[in-house]
């Protein structure tokens, strides 16, 4: 069996065993990103329950290329916190000479508040995938047969999007919060070198832990909007 059957088998067998389609229906739709968190760090067992679930999410070729890296570290989380400061000064710098600058520097300011939170997180994730994965595209560029591999990050992008999605479900059902977070790479250089990381290309960073807000029901786009069939 396919690493998709697998993982197909096990959603259905959750479905059967643990929850109706309505409840999980309910699960999707009532989870939102949580930016504020009590100061309770979640548990390890329950750390490991929630990337078990992302470690399920199919991959090229069953690769299972996917990693989540804990920054735990005071050190490092300054660090980290250290360059983002230093970005978002650097591109209010910039900001100041051009035109409409003034709404420039009110959308950094925004982006910026909106990465802050993540060094007051209880856990604060790196995730990102194994550049050591050889998929179809990059062997057909090593071979000479395409200029270059132009779908190996991206397939590698879905699978991380699709552990992702694993992860914070499952947080939703242990009563865990989390946010996944991308402005900070555009504030921070030097991302992994900064964690210390080497064959590990990081895509975003993800904070959880349990909820100091219950943020408002957000609107979303209608099924039909983002649906078409090409007959």
């Amino acid at each position: 069996m396919t690493e998709f059957g697998l993982f197909y088998g096990f959603i259905n067998s959750i479905h059967k065993k643990e929850m109706t389609m309505d409840s999980f229906d309910q699960l999707v739709q009532g989870r939102r990103s949580i930016r504020k968190y009590t100061k309770e760090i979640p548990s390890e067992d329950t750390i490991l329950r929630m990337i078990s679930c992302a470690a399920m999410a199919p991959s090229p070729s069953n690769s299972q290329v996917v990693r989540f890296i804990r920054i735990q570290s005071e050190t490092v989380r300054n660090n980290l916190q250290l360059s983002l400061e230093s970005g978002y000064q650097r591109f209010l710098k910039c900001a100041e000479g051009i035109q409409n600058g003034k709404r420039l520097r009110n959308r950094i300011n925004v982006y910026k508040r909106y990465s802050d939170f993540i060094f007051a997180a209880p856990l604060l994730f790196a995730v990102g995938f194994d550049t050591g994965h050889s998929g179809f595209s990059k062997i057909l560029h090593e071979a000479g047969v395409l200029e270059k591999d132009f779908r190996g990050p991206i397939d590698l992008d879905i699978t991380v999007g699709l552990a992702l999605k694993g992860f914070i479900l499952k947080a939703e059902t242990l009563g865990i919060g989390t946010c996944i977070v991308s402005a900070p790479f555009v504030f921070i250089e030097h991302m992994e070198a900064i964690l210390g990381l080497t064959g590990i290309s990081v895509r975003c960073l993800m904070t959880a832990g349990y909820p100091d807000e219950t943020p408002t029901h957000m609107e979303r786009k209608d099924p039909r909007d983002i649906y078409q069939v090409i007959s």
